[in-house]
């Protein structure tokens, strides 16, 4: 069988996190089978100008990344505007580079990775060649779950026009069956994987040596993308409410937040006990959930975060937001401790319980 898989979000040499789990999920399907993976990246005529965007214009059309040969065409896209014409600029850009791709090679199904843009535009080239078409729904914010809007209802017509889908947990498909009015037989749940060959159990007093910390501290992780969703200002406030005189918050990762929780952490006179790493290379997480006692992740909403299954690979138990996938992934106090979304007070007073708990 051959495939041609298609996201958006992808890594690449120049954003190496850009999108791993869906490089994961990629690379252990090529095992299998003949995958064609192609990422496109966004293009705008005066990327230079904008910081975000100015690096983009460095990613090659085509390089190796893992065992993947991944390809990098350009589509149209025009910065923080217009939203709605994402998915038909895509198109119009993409056009030539997929139909070419499809006349020269003998291609079963077309793997989208994201609703929208990638599977709302690919499906027409699936009509025009009779293609099947599969597309992996990966959390709230990719079905547009919280807008009204031109967009949201054109990923629904999208949802439904597609051959079949992937809900990477149980509570997305229940959104998309009973909200979006979508058959239950054609949505699959297969939660995201990890790569068990990098995450696993080490000695924590080691594993806190390399990240430079102390032993003999409690440690508790939050490693994610510092942005609303991830619900790191409820942790900082909840942090601000525990004994904290052998304890110290770790922050890693980076996001438009970034500067706002460190203003917050400072008004609250905990600069002693919380701190900011920035972002780290993906191979380079395991030690950090290994080093740490708990880990955190206080989402206001998610999909199935990988983190929390890298974090329990590594040994290292979990307090997180009942939200999402993480229900099916926490499923007893085995695994760690569920609590309320945005609940700083909950979150506390579960943090305290995991730290002083022989797990």
């Amino acid at each position: 069988m051959n495939i041609i898989s298609i996201s958006h979000m992808f890594p690449n040499s120049i954003q190496p996190n850009n999108g791993i789990f869906v490089k994961e999920r990629v690379k252990y399907v090529a095992k299998k089978t003949n995958v064609l993976m192609v990422a496109p990246v966004p293009f705008f005529p005066f990327n230079y100008l904008i910081k975000k965007y100015r690096r983009l214009n460095n990613i090659p059309r085509k390089e190796r990344f893992d065992t993947l040969i991944v390809h990098h065409p350009r589509y149209f896209c025009i910065p923080g505007l217009l939203k709605f014409s994402d998915g038909i600029l895509y198109y119009l850009s993409l056009r030539k580079f997929f139909e070419g791709l499809l006349e020269l090679n003998d291609i079963h199904i077309l793997d989208f990775h994201w609703v929208y843009p990638d599977a709302f535009a690919g499906l027409k080239w699936a009509k025009k060649f009779s293609k099947k078409i599969v597309v992996t729904i990966r959390g709230n914010e990719s079905i547009c779950y919280f807008e009204r809007s031109l967009r949201k209802q054109m990923l629904i017509d999208t949802l439904k026009s597609v051959d079949h889908m992937i809900a990477v947990s149980n509570d997305l498909k229940r959104k998309v069956v009973e909200e979006y009015d979508v058959e239950g037989t054609r949505v699959s749940v297969i939660p995201n994987g990890i790569d068990a060959g990098k995450f696993f159990p080490v000695d924590k007093v080691e594993a806190q040596k390399q990240c430079g910390l102390k032993p003999g501290r409690k440690y508790i992780l939050a490693l994610s993308r510092l942005s609303h969703e991830k619900g790191l200002d409820r942790l900082i406030h909840a942090f601000s409410k525990m004994d904290k005189r052998d304890t110290t918050l770790l922050i890693v990762g980076d996001g438009p937040l970034k500067n706002k929780l460190q203003a917050i952490v400072r008004e609250l006179g905990m600069g002693k006990n919380v701190f900011f790493f920035g972002a780290v290379p993906h191979e380079e997480t395991a030690k950090w959930y290994n080093a740490a006692d708990v880990f955190c992740l206080p989402s206001l909403w998610e999909g199935c975060p990988n983190v929390v299954i890298e974090s329990l690979a590594c040994g290292t138990p979990v307090v997180a937001s009942n939200v999402g996938g993480i229900p099916d992934l926490i499923p007893s106090d085995s695994y760690g401790f569920l609590v309320p979304a945005g609940d700083p007070r909950s979150l506390a007073k579960a943090l305290d319980v995991a730290l002083n708990r022989e797990w």
